[in-house]
């Protein structure tokens, strides 16, 4: 395998989105003909309604109970997914449908975001609403399906807001200093690259992000590298020396330094662990 393999939301058709109710039966079903670690396109959103369910993002194992909903971002690779008595619904969204403030909102940069838990009447909304939702996709009315669609991200971003509060101005910085990493990480490693390129000074962003997620820009930066080599490192065939490369370094020993100060193991022990079966986060 020479590149992460990544699904591609058209390819389940041309509507933009996808949504479908899903059950045990059919979750055991998925599981059977399961394409394995990838990576999308698109949002997915898994709105759990009875029982729970769990699958490995990034490396961390992730559960959803009942009465909850999670998500996951094109960028991460997720796989292997697990379920007990589950009942609930599945919506994979293009980003380009996806109002800028949702997804100011829905990509709040507290790390690895965690399942949110729902009252009893927010449940019932999701799951009236996307009942509906379900039924229309039928029809020909695609400015009701896309009303319907923007009604549901309305409601996810609400929840991710009332879970994290965000919504402070260093909260919204910190979502912007998320988004330049994700975007800049291969070219830009200091911490100063990035509050320059917010217009503020390195101390304050620093004191920023430390208040809103706990740990410091630097913690962030290496998180980042550290998190997309574990993702080449498993998924791909890449040499180390070419890992290095694909993450922006020119000397290959200096990320084999961090890669053995951050993790504890070099490089090709995390892929021999990993591809061995070891869930290592």
């Amino acid at each position: 395998m020479h590149s992460i393999p990544i699904r591609k939301l058209q390819d389940k058709g041309g509507l933009g989105f996808l949504v479908k109710p899903f059950s045990q039966d059919e979750i055991s079903h998925r599981q059977s003909i399961d394409v394995g670690a990838h990576r999308d396109d698109h949002y997915i959103f898994f709105i759990m309604v009875e029982g729970s369910g769990s699958t490995v993002v990034d490396f961390e194992e992730k559960t959803v109970g009942p009465n909850s909903i999670y998500y996951i971002l094109p960028e991460q690779i997720h796989y292997r997914i697990k379920s007990k008595k589950a009942k609930g619904w599945y919506l994979a969204a293009d980003p380009g449908l996806v109002d800028p403030a949702c997804r100011n909102m829905i990509e709040s940069w507290s790390g690895q975001h965690e399942p949110i838990t729902l009252t009893p009447e927010e449940i019932k909304d999701f799951d009236l609403l996307l009942g509906i939702l379900h039924r229309k996709t039928s029809s020909q009315q695609r400015n009701v399906l896309l009303a319907l669609l923007r009604a549901f991200l309305e409601m996810a971003a609400n929840a991710v807001q009332q879970s994290a509060k965000v919504i402070s101005r260093p909260a919204l910085l910190s979502m912007e200093f998320k988004k330049l990493l994700n975007e800049n990480i291969k070219a830009y490693k200091s911490p100063a690259d990035y509050a320059g390129m917010l217009h503020i000074s390195a101390p304050y962003l620093n004191e920023v992000i430390k208040k809103i997620t706990g740990s410091t820009v630097s913690f962030w930066i290496k998180y980042k590298i550290i998190t997309e080599a574990k993702r080449l490192l498993y998924f791909t065939d890449l040499n180390v020396k070419q890992v290095a490369g694909e993450l922006g370094f020119e000397n290959h020993s200096y990320f084999s330094h961090i890669f053995l100060k951050e993790t504890g193991m070099t490089a090709l022990t995390f892929r021999k662990k990993i591809r061995g079966g070891e869930l290592i986060s």
